[in-house]
């Protein structure tokens, strides 16, 4: 049998976790079911469910990276690439709604802000660099705020509304995309930028119902 790593144990979890959670219960039910032990699950995730999540979240943004390669069309211009490549990342979450969720839920809890705080901040860098940015002034980082707010509210909205259609998904996304006038760069002051990003995130998560306690 083939080595199993990181991925296939977090991958192995999401069936578990709209049942219990990001928690040991559902590593240690993924890893019997990959052939592993439960030390062997620890060496792969010593910070147990926090580790997970924050595997679980770079795992979706390479599957965002390789859908958007994939893509038969491939967008042009850098708000078209940043649209795409949201919208690939929230179809790829789409059979996991419950599991993001879940891990949306463990950090919004204060403790796990510096958890959150890495993991936005790596998903909207990555889009970024897809798009062929490569920008190292002082506006690296207020776009990287600003997308922040556009993707925390597109994600939030998507997970809150699970019956919406493809049409109202991004409908959403384009507003959001129009207001902070991404299209062709950000014309706003930088430090003005900057906060509406970061205001619209928190904004956003403050209003996230925390119906579970996984």
């Amino acid at each position: 049998m083939a080595e199993i790593n990181k991925d296939d144990l977090v991958r192995g979890m999401l069936i578990h976790v709209p049942f219990d959670g990001w928690s040991d219960a559902s590593i240690i039910a993924a890893a019997r079911e990959c052939g592993i032990s439960d030390d062997e699950a620890r060496l792969l995730l010593p910070g147990g469910a926090i580790d997970a999540i924050d595997h679980f979240t770079d795992l979706a943004d390479r599957d965002m990276a390789v859908a958007l390669d994939k893509l038969e069309s491939r967008p042009m211009g850098i708000t078209s690439i940043i649209r795409e490549a949201i919208l690939c990342r929230l179809d790829g979450a789409a059979p996991h709604r419950e599991a993001v969720a879940s891990a949306l839920r463990v950090l919004a809890r204060p403790q796990h802000a510096p958890l959150a705080a890495r993991t936005l901040y790596r998903t909207v860098d990555r889009i970024w660099r897809l798009t062929g940015d490569g920008a190292v002034d002082f506006s690296f980082y207020t776009k990287r705020a600003t997308l922040a707010g556009v993707y925390s509210a597109t994600l939030l909205y998507w997970v809150a509304n699970p019956s919406a259609d493809r049409q109202r998904i991004e409908a959403f996304l384009d507003q959001r995309l129009r207001e902070v006038a991404l299209i062709p760069k950000i014309s706003a002051p930088a430090q003005k930028a900057a906060a509406m990003g970061i205001k619209m995130a928190g904004r956003i998560l403050g209003r996230m119902p925390l119906r579970h306690t996984n």
